[in-house]
C-alpha cells in the first residue's frame, strides 16, 4: 500500500494545472507561448495575475495533499521514509508529468507544497527570503533559487535536520530546471516580474 501511495503522490504532482487553467479560461497553451513553461509565472504573464495565483494555489495543493495524507494515514514509526518518498514523487511528477509527455514545470510551487506538511517554520523562513529577493530584484527565478538554496540551512537552524537530504536533492533538481534562467541572470537578460522592465 505504501508504494501505491507513492505512485498516487506522483500522479497528483503530475496534474498540469497551468495548462488546464490557461486553456480553460483563456484558450492559451503556456507550453507554446511566453516562456513556454507550464508554471505559475508564465500563466500569470499570459493570462493575468488571478489565473497565475490560481495556478500557484493548485500546484502547491497537489503537492501538499498527498504528503499530508501519507503522514496522517500511515504509522510514523513504521514508515518514516514514506513522507519523503511521497514528497519527492509529487515534486518529480510536476517536472516530468506523464500527462505532458514527461515534460512539465520547474518544480518551485509544487516543491513548496510537498514541504509544507514536513516542517513548516523552516520552510516559511526560506519562503520569506524568496519573497524578499523577488521584491528587491524583480526576478522570480532568483527568488526560487534563493528559496531552495536556503532550505538546507533553514532545516539545520530549526532543528529539522532529517529533511536536509530531501532538500539537497530538490535543490540539485531546481538548479537543473533553472539552468537557462541562471544563464540569463548572469548575462543580465532575465525577464523581470516588474512590468516596467518586461
Amino acid at each position: 500500500m505504501e508504494i501505491i501511495w507513492v505512485l498516487i503522490s506522483f500522479l497528483s504532482g503530475s496534474i498540469p494545472f497551468a495548462v488546464v487553467i490557461a486553456k480553460t479560461f483563456k484558450g492559451i497553451d503556456p507550453r507554446k507561448e511566453g516562456s513556454k513553461n507550464p508554471g505559475t509565472t508564465n500563466v500569470a504573464r499570459l493570462c493575468g495575475f488571478q489565473y497565475g495565483l490560481l495556478t500557484l494555489v493548485c500546484d502547491i495543493l497537489k503537492g501538499t495533499v498527498p504528503v499530508f495524507l501519507s503522514i496522517w494515514f500511515f504509522d510514523k514509526t513504521d514508515y518514516e521514509w514514506l513522507p519523503s518518498a511521497c514528497a519527492f514523487a509529487a515534486f518529480i511528477g510536476h517536472i516530468k508529468s506523464p500527462f505532458l509527455g514527461f515534460h512539465g514545470g520547474k518544480g518551485v510551487a509544487t516543491g513548496i507544497g510537498v514541504l509544507i506538511p514536513l516542517a513548516f517554520p523552516p520552510l516559511l523562513a526560506a519562503v520569506c527570503l524568496c519573497v524578499l529577493v523577488i521584491a528587491l530584484t524583480g526576478y522570480v527565478s532568483a527568488g526560487a533559487l534563493t528559496l531552495y538554496t536556503a532550505l538546507p540551512f533553514c532545516y539545520y537552524f530549526f532543528d529539522s535536520s532529517r529533511w536536509i537530504p530531501l532538500s539537497l536533492v530538490m535543490l540539485a533538481i531546481v538548479l537543473w530546471t533553472h539552468k537557462s534562467n541562471m544563464k540569463r541572470l548572469l548575462k543580465g537578460e532575465e525577464k523581470s516580474w516588474r512590468k516596467s522592465k518586461n
